[in-house]
């Protein structure tokens, strides 16, 4: 009787092994744009006061976990700043930035606040507060920031509350940068050749004058609705651009994408799941 209650629990246990294993390997994986992964290291981070600096590295990230490696289709997340003249909301990277010697960043963004220095997007080192940035003086007038030297170009009255497709570009061994809109390049000018350095923070919607989110300007927050923030660590081509806007197909190359599960809210900042990819 012994042997054969040992071999019964050896059958058994073997068969439970074997069980697990297989549903293991049988579970879907979650995508990362989804609301059912969001809790970081720290527990859930998408709505809180203080936020952990995130995972670093020397290399940055290549590629959405278990999302869009076998597919060109751009991630859906969205980024809503309803209030206006505030320095309380805005979405953050958490991760490591890369040092970069060239760029690309897209968004689509949907804004009627054009005036007083908007901010879409503003990257922070220690080195220098204005490491890369993009804003809206004026109607006519958007500022991007290049290694801390600022850069305008003047560009056709934006209208208000119309949806953008917005793209700022450097090449420091070209000595160019330049924006696009709505998939058209709009200018083209030359500079000194500065890069971007790594570590830094990265905000949505809001200018910081010191690294990790210190000194903010109520009067140089941006009320509006990104998606799909994106920076590529090359020059798009106006064939990548344009596939981005009218067919949500995002090349696989990106060094950074604001994602749920790498993006930490603050204030009053929230997020939305769009039905569909933002196209023309």
């Amino acid at each position: 009787m012994a042997i054969l209650e040992i071999i019964t629990v050896l059958l058994l246990s073997t068969a439970l092994t074997t069980y697990a294993q297989d549903q293991e390997i049988s579970s879907p994986q979650i995508p990362v744009c989804v609301p059912a992964n969001l809790a970081g290291p720290n527990g859930g981070y998408l709505q809180r006061q203080k936020g952990d600096p995130g995972e670093k590295g020397d290399k940055g990230e290549r590629g959405f976990p278990g999302y869009g490696q076998k597919s060109t289709s751009c991630p859906l997340i969205s980024y809503h700043m309803r209030r206006l003249d505030q320095r309380t909301d805005y979405p953050r990277y958490r991760y490591y930035v890369p040092r970069m010697t060239q760029a690309t960043a897209c968004t689509w963004v949907e804004t009627s606040d054009y005036n007083n220095h908007a901010t879409l997007w503003h990257y922070a080192t220690n080195s220098h507060d204005n490491e890369f940035f993009l804003a809206f003086l004026n109607p006519t007038t958007i500022r991007m920031a290049v290694g801390g030297i600022l850069h305008d170009f003047q560009v056709k009255s934006l209208t208000r509350f119309q949806r953008l497709h917005i793209c700022g570009w450097f090449s420091s061994s070209r000595r160019q940068i330049g924006i696009f809109i709505n998939t058209k390049s709009i200018s083209t000018m030359s500079y000194r050749g500065e890069i971007m350095l790594g570590g830094g923070s990265l905000l949505l919607g809001q200018e910081q004058d010191r690294v990790n989110a210190q000194r903010l300007e109520a009067s140089q927050s941006l009320s509006g609705t990104f998606t799909n923030m994106m920076i590529w660590p090359r020059v798009l081509s106006e064939d990548d651009i344009s596939n981005i806007a009218y067919k949500c197909e995002c090349p696989l190359d990106y060094a950074i994408a604001l994602t749920l599960d790498r993006t930490e809210l603050y204030g009053e900042a929230t997020y939305s799941i769009p039905d569909a990819c933002p196209t023309f």
